[in-house]
């Protein structure tokens, strides 16, 4: 059998009584007890048993040394502690064994003289507390013992949280009367460290080294505290101290964490900034012309490592104007303060560049908190391992909300937020806009034009004019809407009506500055005048920068009265400073010598004082002298005293000898009471600096104020008022002075409930809340606190959710103007059922270049993590997807390649380490622009240098919480998550997923795993309904669906990046067309776009220079247009020039054409009169001789025979023959003529045909001529037209360019005059106030003079009244002087003779004792001389004699 089944059996053993508890036995029981599995369960057998209460109780009270206490009965303790709270049946345990107090005596008597080890203590501590905290029997024996200095002191000053923790509890205890009642860290405010109290308005808004520290859970309480009935009397106040809880809460979880990960205690990377070895050097109070709060100056060991080889000209400069150089210690940044690895306190940074810049570098931090102040300063006093780490905690989003919630006393609108009950009537406005309010309430549909006068016809819809009803005459209006309803349209008409149908002063908040610049810009383009409105905080955009303060300063005159306050706070705080200032100086110099401890125990201690008092004189007068033959110190005594010695020389003076328990004190005793009274003098000079630093700063912060009195009237002076509500809380104090009635709250939703309440002031009638509580919530640090973690703390729960889900009314706008139908179908489907499209949303246009306008490209590509970085509420680290990245990249630019500029794209992910990727993927062709929230949490991630720019084209990149309340044409979203477990992070939120698919205008392209989100094990019925409709859409894809738009038939699926490059390399298909691509075009338009955004820059940064640029740029203009004017009248001269050339050379051709055709029918005629000339002569011919006419006149060289008679008959036979044969001849030749003219018929036939054709096919060249040359007239009167058109378009945006360029010269001009009259009259007032300031200081100088000139004249009798009397005085003392002297002289002189008759009478005295001696030795000479002896003896005898009367007045004299 082993040890511990063995021990088991003696337990139960003696549980039962087979075993008597005896002295041996004991130390067996404890072990066993400490060896049960479970203490309750062990507990309660011990208690059950009749046996078990006595046994522990004789066993712990058996033996009390050191030794026993330190082991067995601390492990005993700490084992029953274990136990979960068993209440009596722990008590009635605990009970037993401290009462009779044996053991507990030995118990805290050990822990006093500080011989219990660590683990005893804690035993001690929780046995202490316990026992205080007994809800039966008188516990005041133990509150008694918690009462002593020493107990009480070392459990606050132990070095184990735990104990330090629960000291602070029992000294809470301590400071309630005793009632009896159960008071626990947990059910109670205040107790649980040094910063923790009951009234939530003492807490410093900064944590204390111990608080940081403490393992106790904070005192917060749940949000259904005001839903309890039985608190309404206290609901307001709970609800206040809740609010500002939660709040502080949220920031010091944030700040834990980053010094968990500083201290190496969570893992996880640090990039800030550490500074090891810092000393203090005095106070910090501002410059002369400039005072500040007060703060402690730190002097660095060493140089910052990134200005080491900086000269001292250029260290200033750097840490102005470099980007890297302005992040070191920025203003109001938080520093946590370490002694080796120990917490001392955390202090806010106050920037003083001129500091900094030394070498090595002073820095300024700002204590907070009597505790923190104390406990820094003595670590800095007597540590040399100090060191400073930067905190990246955006304390300023804190401090001011936090500071403001303890300052509000009341809460306006209460019976809405705080009692409003389901079937309470809602209240009505005490000032209504009853022009607009009675027209729109008898017909909706009115035309607002009228009413409100805008530019531009407006028309609401039932519920756009429900809810401008019910924000015009509800003292509390929410107005609920959907993505794309136009929520910012509604608040600017309310805010139009109420500021021309009332005279109420309007408060606008939103929760960024991006949203207050669109809101405003809205205002503006109402119609709202902007002398009317101002905009409070920096970070404006350029359209509303005029608003800021600075431009809108208001004439503010102070009375004398004022510059009375003034004069008088500055001399009160130059007073404070000063004594500050030498009160520091004395803590940092002061050694705490014995003098010091004199000084102080001469008014704390004085029998101390008396023991340790050097006498200066002995009892004869004289000088009491020390080694060396020096003037005893003032100190010896207590210098001895100190050092364990005795008083040597003044041991026999009176007062040591009163003293003397003093004297016999042990050397330990003495060295504490030392270490006591150094310890009370350090802590007095430390109260000292804290009374003063408070009184300093309280002047300081009523300066402020008075000096605030200028905005305060800047702000009275408007109607609309326009802030962050960071700024509102802020600005808090001069915001209620100025008063505004109503409080405009835009995108509520998205709004802390706490940031609304302090934009509240007392003087607030109305609010406006105007927002979605089914878009996202409002961002916290700690999940904890919010409504997904299910705790009922809720932070997260805005108040315009809190009051719809209270059942508050509320109007919600119905018709959206953002998304087409096709998208807003899913939020229709999944959220807003009555969710209507406006006109306005129908027929778009498809994307070009892809096959559907939604698309989901579904994949199984698993997820990483990114341990850089990690997400609220989402795990550890944040998450990447780097398939998603690459696929994002080529779809954006496959898109670019579609004509579609990155201004019409944005890309969203939920993920700050996906967002991270995208960013630097994205680089490679672009230049990705991140919101302010987002660039922020990457740059405290350390994944993003604030200096990183290019000047590629911009792409808008963000997270999907931060990209709320924006639109864009194309939204790119990646749903990064990917993985086998299914786990979707934060993505099963429903308000996320909304806000996902409502952001795009007309294409939707969504990337992700869609069986890790339908498989969620939470959010999966969400998902899977959203998965469905994409599917009934036919919107899911297994790659990236596109098509040519050029052959719209050749479409592919993008599985991969690679895909991109190899199928659509130019952004279309793989198929040879004589489509041009447009790269120079969109390179010239990006080189065109990067010009301007230059000349924009360069106009922002050089104001200064921007008039002469406007007036070089309009006289360039002017050149260019008679440039061009000239340009054009020479090219419509060259035009017109070749036009008359084609003209004169179309009527040459012509005239040859018609020459030519001319000659050709001269020819023809010709050629037919000839055969109708020989025709006409052969007929003539045959009819007067047939033959021989015909013959003759075919032959030409026939004549004719004359019939003569006489000719012989061989003649005629002759001429027979020739006449036959002339008859053969005339018919061959009228065969001829015919064949001929059967030819020439033909021929003239062929002729006719070729000439018929030739002037066919002249004419149709003719036609083809003229038809090219119209075609090429057309075109050039096209061309013509065209350059017309484009000069005419130069020419009117020349003129556009000067006229804007003219309009804006104006606009400078007006804008420097306006500048320049604000600044004259700003100078003016300046002077007029200086001559004002100089009159009063001039009057109080001169009141000063008489006062002086009176006061010197009084001084002056009163002077010559004392020199009088002084002089009589003197007198009176110089003859007093002189009567002493003489009195003093004849004393010293009778002094003198009677030195001098005594010396006589000594020397006569010596001079007989001679003789006598003499005498004598004569007497003994001479024995025989007898009678002479006795004679000398005589005289002798009467000498003695003399000298016996003489000596007497001798020894008085001396």
């Amino acid at each position: 059998m082993n040890r511990a089944a063995q021990l088991d059996k003696r337990f139960n053993d003696i549980l039962r009584g087979k075993v008597p508890a005896d002295a041996r036995s004991y130390p067996l029981l404890l072990e066993a007890i400490c060896t049960q599995q479970d203490p309750a369960a062990c507990i309660n057998k011990i208690v059950e048993s009749s046996h078990g209460s006595n046994a522990v109780q004789a066993a712990m009270r058996h033996n009390t040394s050191s030794q026993f206490l330190n082991d067995t009965a601390a492990k005993l303790l700490l084992y029953l502690f274990r136990a979960p709270d068993l209440g009596e049946v722990l008590d009635h345990l605990l009970t037993a064994i401290v009462d009779p107090p044996i053991f507990w005596s030995a118990f805290s008597q050990a822990f006093d003289q500080g011989k219990l080890n660590e683990p005893a203590q804690e035993a001690f501590a929780v046995l202490l507390l316990r026992l205080m905290s007994l809800t039966t029997g008188n516990t005041s024996s133990y509150r008694d013992v918690a009462k002593k200095p020493s107990i009480l002191t070392r459990l606050l000053n132990s070095s184990q949280q735990t104990v330090k923790d629960i000291g602070y509890r029992i000294e809470h205890i301590l400071s309630t009367p005793e009632s009896g009642v159960l008071v626990t860290a947990v059910g109670e405010p205040g107790g649980r460290h040094d910063n923790d109290f009951v009234d939530f308005r003492e807490i410093s808004i900064l944590p204390t080294a111990d608080e940081i520290l403490c393992q106790q859970p904070p005192f917060i309480r749940p949000s259904s505290v005001l839903e309890d009935p039985d608190g309404e009397e206290t609901r307001t106040a709970d609800y206040l101290d809740n609010t500002f809880r939660l709040l502080r809460e949220d920031m010091l979880y944030e700040i834990k964490e980053e010094l968990q990960t500083v201290l190496g205690r969570k893992k996880g990377r640090y990039r800030g900034l550490t500074i090891d070895g810092v000393t203090l050097e005095g106070v910090y109070s501002g410059t002369d012309d400039r005072k500040t709060r007060w703060g402690i100056k730190l002097k660095c060991r060493d140089d910052f490592k990134s200005m080491k080889d900086l000269s001292e000209k250029k260290r200033k400069s750097y840490l102005e104007k470099d980007p890297a150089g302005v992040r070191i210690l920025k203003h109001q940044s938080l520093v946590c303060i370490l002694s080796g690895n120990q917490i001392i306190s955390l202090a806010s940074v106050h920037r003083v560049e001129a500091l900094l810049a030394q070498k090595p570098p002073v820095i300024v931090l700002q204590l907070e908190g009597e505790a923190s102040i104390a406990k820094t300063l003595l670590q800095l006093q007597s540590s040399d391992t100090i060191r400073l780490i930067q905190i990246d905690t955006a304390i300023f989003a804190f401090e001011p909300v936090l500071k403001a919630l303890q300052n509000t006393q009341f809460i306006p609108l209460s019976e809405e937020l705080l009692f409003w009950k389901d079937g309470n009537l809602v209240g009505g406005v005490s000032v209504t806009a009853t022009q607009v309010t009675r027209p729109l309430a008898m017909n909706p549909s009115v035309n607002l034009q009228r009413l409100l006068g805008t530019s531009s016809s407006i028309v609401l819809d039932k519920s756009q004019a429900a809810s401008l009803l019910a924000g015009l005459t509800q003292r509390l209006s929410l107005i609920q809407g959907p993505p794309g309803t136009g929520k910012s349209f509604i608040g600017a008409l309310l805010a139009k009506a109420i500021h021309d149908h009332t005279e109420q002063k309007i408060l606008v908040v939103c929760y960024t500055n991006h949203a207050l610049d669109q809101f405003l810009e809205d205002l503006m383009k109402i119609g709202i005048p902007e002398t009317n409105m101002i905009r409070l905080g920096s970070r404006a955009n350029a359209q509303v920068a005029h608003l800021g303060i600075a431009g809108n300063k208001e004439r503010f005159i102070r009375s004398k009265a004022d510059w009375a306050i003034i004069n008088k706070l500055k001399r009160a705080s130059s007073v404070h400073c000063n004594n500050l200032e030498d009160a520091m100086d004395r803590f940092i110099a002061s050694k705490m010598g014995f003098k010091d401890v004199l000084t102080y125990i001469e008014m704390e201690d004085s029998k101390y004082f008396d023991a340790f008092h050097v006498p200066e004189y002995d009892d004869s007068g004289m000088t009491r002298v020390g080694k060396g033959g020096k003037a005893v110190s003032s100190d010896e005594l207590i210098s001895r005293w100190s050092g364990g010695s005795n008083a040597g020389q003044f041991k026999d003076e009176l007062n040591v000898r009163e003293a003397a328990d003093i004297w016999k004190m042990p050397a330990d005793a003495r060295q504490s009471m030392m270490e006591k009274w150094r310890s009370e003098i350090r802590n007095s000079i430390l109260e000292e600096i804290r009374t003063l630093g408070k009184s300093y700063n309280e002047c300081q912060d009523q300066l402020t104020c008075k000096f605030g009195e200028a905005t305060v009237a800047t702000l009275m002076g408007k109607r609309i008022i326009a802030c962050t509500t960071t700024g509102a809380a802020k600005l808090a104090k001069d915001i209620r002075a100025a008063k505004p009635d109503i409080l405009l709250v835009e995108e509520a939703g998205e709004i802390l409930e706490s940031h609304v309440l302090t934009a509240m002031g007392e003087n607030t009638s109305q609010m406006i809340l105007i927002g979605d509580h089914k878009q996202l919530r409002p961002k916290v640090n700690n999940y904890k606190l919010t409504v997904e973690k299910g705790d009922g703390f809720e932070l997260n729960r805005s108040l315009f959710e809190r009051l719809v889900l209270m059942g508050f009314p509320h109007q919600t706008l119905t018709a959206q103007h953002r998304m087409r139908p096709e998208i807003s179908a899913f939020i229709r489907k999944l959220t807003y059922p009555d969710l209507t499209d406006a006109a306005k949303t129908q027929g778009r246009d498809d994307i070009r270049g892809i096959q559907n306008n939604i698309i989901f490209i579904d994949h199984t590509h698993p997820e990483d993590n990114d341990p850089r970085i990690s997400d609220p509420g989402d795990g550890a680290s944040s998450k990447q997807n780097t398939y998603e990245v690459e696929m994002v990249w080529k779809i954006v630019r496959y898109l670019a390649q579609q004509g579609y500029g990155t201004d019409k794209l944005v890309v969203l992910t939920p993920y700050l380490g996906q967002l991270s990727t995208l960013r630097d993927v994205l680089k490679r062709d672009n230049d990705p622009v991140l919101n302010d929230l987002d660039s922020h949490d990457l740059i405290r991630a350390g994944l993003m240098s604030p200096t990183d720019n290019t000047s590629k084209k911009c792409i808008r990149l963000a997270t999907i919480d931060n990209y709320q309340g924006e639109e864009s044409d194309i939204v790119i979203a990646t749903l990064t998550r990917s993985n086998a477990s299914n786990d979707i992070g934060f993505m099963n939120s429903p308000e996320r997923l909304n806000v996902l698919i409502s952001r795009a205008r007309n294409g939707f392209i969504l990337i992700g795993n869609s069986q890790t989100f339908v498989n969620a094990r939470r959010g999966k019925e969400l998902w899977g309904k959203f998965f469905e409709l994409i599917k009934q859409g036919g919107y899911m894809y297994e790659g990236f669906p596109i098509k040519c738009e050029r052959h719209p038939d050749r479409t592919v699926l993008m599985k991969s990046a690679s895909e991109f490059d190899t199928l659509c390399p130019d952004g279309g298909c793989t198929e040879i067309c004589d489509t041009m691509l447009n790269c120079e075009a969109e390179r010239a338009e990006e080189k065109r776009q990067r010009e301007l955004e230059l000349k924009q820059k360069l106009e922002e940064e050089e104001m200064e220079r921007l008039i002469q640029r406007e007036q070089e740029q309009l006289e360039h203009d002017l050149r260019v247009a008679e440039l061009d004017a000239e340009l054009k009248a020479e090219t419509d001269a060259i035009a017109d020039a070749q036009v008359a050339r084609r003209r004169t050379n179309v009527l040459q051709q012509k005239t040859k054409d018609i020459e030519a055709a001319r000659a050709h029918a001269q020819k023809a005629a010709a050629n037919t009169q000839a055969h109708a000339d020989a025709s006409r002569f052969a007929s003539s011919s045959r009819s007067t001789n047939p033959t021989t006419s015909s013959i003759s006149y075919s032959q030409g060289s026939v004549p004719p025979i004359p019939d003569q008679p006489g000719i012989g008959d061989a003649f005629r036979r002759q001429m027979e023959a020739d006449k036959a044969a002339a008859l053969e001849a005339q018919r061959n030749a009228i065969e001829e003529v015919k064949r001929r003219d059967a030819e020439s018929s033909r021929a003239a036939a062929r002729q006719r045909a070729a000439e018929a054709a030739a002037r066919a096919l002249a004419e149709q060249n003719q036609r083809a001529r003229d038809q090219a040359k119209k075609e090429q007239l057309l075109r050039q009167c096209e061309t013509l037209w065209q350059q017309q058109e484009t000069d005419r378009r130069q020419e009117a945006e020349a003129k556009a360019a000067r006229e804007r360029a003219a309009a804006s010269l104006v606009r400078m001009r007006q804008e420097q005059e306006r500048k320049q009259r604000e600044e004259l009259a700003e100078q003016i007032q300046r002077a007029r106030e200086a001559e004002q300031e100089q009159l009063w200081h001039q009057q109080e100088a001169a009141r000063r003079r008489e006062a002086e000139m009176r006061a010197a004249r009084e001084r002056a009798a009163a002077s010559l009244v004392r020199m009088r009397q002084e002089e009589e005085r003197k007198k009176r003392e110089a003859l007093a002087e002189q009567t002493q002297r003489a009195r003093d002289q004849a004393e010293q002189e009778q002094l003198s003779r009677q030195h001098e008759t005594l010396w006589r009478q000594k020397e006569t005295v010596r001079r007989q004792e001679a003789e006598a001696k003499a005498a004598r030795e004569r007497a003994a000479a001479a024995h025989t001389q007898e009678q002479e002896r006795k004679k000398r003896e005589e005289e002798s005898t009467q000498g003695y004699q003399w000298i016996k009367q003489v000596l007497p007045g001798w020894l008085s004299f001396f």
